[in-house]
């Protein structure tokens, strides 16, 4: 984020561009990036690291919701579906949060990538709450029209044990998105992480904010968190691996 207290961020960003371009993922998703001049930093940096950058092939300078989307394949399509101006957080009204919608051609044909970040309010839990499940059926609602398209949400939910809830779990399940076979779900918001413990960002216990998720045409292993030492964000990553369902093609 483009403010004062945010903590050494020039050598933060070199650092997870090292550690992005090292890891060799085809994919990656960012979120919270609002910083013009610190995202440019890391696009520049993956870009020479032999990526295709979503934002930047769209020319979307400042509308995009703090998103990145990184692609070791070619990109056909980017567009940017804000959920609107809906909270009086200031911080949220300024975030102009949305997805990130980005078709990707892989050597197994197309895979849609809805980059997100949900609305957080701590002040007003309920409403927070019911903001969140209206963000996600707006999302879901855009994408009717091409449903059989194999698709990846992945991002900052920003709600705990999303799939404990049962609102939540009825929209993802009416939407095809195949949930967990895990009962443990680990936390990816830590107490223990030291960005985590600053006076903007304390929090009362650890928490699972950031997932990814899929419909039917994605085989995958459940994702996990990767703890890093030391942490390079105030949210741990999150690592999936996957292809696309053979089923598509009979």
């Amino acid at each position: 984020m483009p403010l004062w207290f945010v903590r050494e961020r020039d050598k933060r960003l070199q650092k997870i561009g090292t550690f992005l371009a090292g890891a060799k993922y085809d994919i990656i998703c960012l979120q919270e990036s609002w910083s013009l001049k610190h995202r440019g930093m890391l696009s520049a940096f993956l870009r020479d690291s032999g990526y295709h950058d979503a934002v930047h092939q769209a020319g979307i300078r400042r509308k995009n919701g703090g998103l990145l989307t990184f692609s070791k394949f070619p990109i056909s399509s980017v567009k940017f579906i804000p959920f609107g101006r809906i909270s009086f957080s200031v911080s949220e009204f300024l975030g102009n949060k949305g997805v990130l919608e980005t078709i990707i051609d892989t050597p197994s044909g197309k895979l849609r990538v809805c980059n997100l970040h949900l609305h957080y309010d701590p002040r007003g839990f309920f409403k927070s709450h019911s903001m969140r499940l209206r963000q996600l059926r707006k999302l879901f609602a855009s994408l009717k029209k091409e449903s059989s398209l194999p698709t990846i949400f992945a991002g900052d939910f920003n709600e705990d044990a999303l799939f404990a809830k049962e609102k939540f779990k009825r929209l993802l399940v009416e939407n095809g998105i195949i949930l967990p076979t895990k009962s443990v779900v680990f936390p990816t918001y830590r107490v223990e992480n030291l960005f985590v413990d600053t006076w903007i960002n304390r929090t009362n216990g650890s928490k699972r904010y950031d997932y990814i998720l899929f419909n039917e045409y994605i085989l995958a292993e459940n994702n996990e968190p990767l703890y890093l030492e030391p942490a390079l964000s105030d949210h741990d990553p999150v690592v999936m691996k996957f292809e696309l369902s053979p089923n598509l093609f009979l």
